[in-house]
């Protein structure tokens, strides 16, 4: 069994500033967008930013990217 090792290190976090933590590959999908994720101050200004973004059906590898933001700052700022 081969591995490749490019895409297992697109899994591992390659960015963690401002509460926004993001993985290689999320990082492609924002650059692929150009959607410059180093200017916002949270983790929400992020999903805004992706949110209008999105305006047809066509982005649906930036809709996947938002919904799995949505739910890591979800569990890593709400209060349980």
């Amino acid at each position: 069994m081969d591995f490749d090792m490019g895409s297992i290190e697109k899994r591992f976090i390659k960015y963690n500033q401002n509460n926004i933590i993001l993985t290689g590959e999320q990082i492609d999908i924002l650059n692929e967008y150009e959607i410059d994720y180093t200017q916002c101050k949270s983790m929400n200004e992020l999903i805004n930013l992706i949110e209008r973004n999105i305006d047809d059906d066509n982005y649906e590898d930036l809709d996947y990217l938002s919904m799995q933001l949505a739910e890591v700052n979800y569990y890593h700022n709400t209060n349980k």
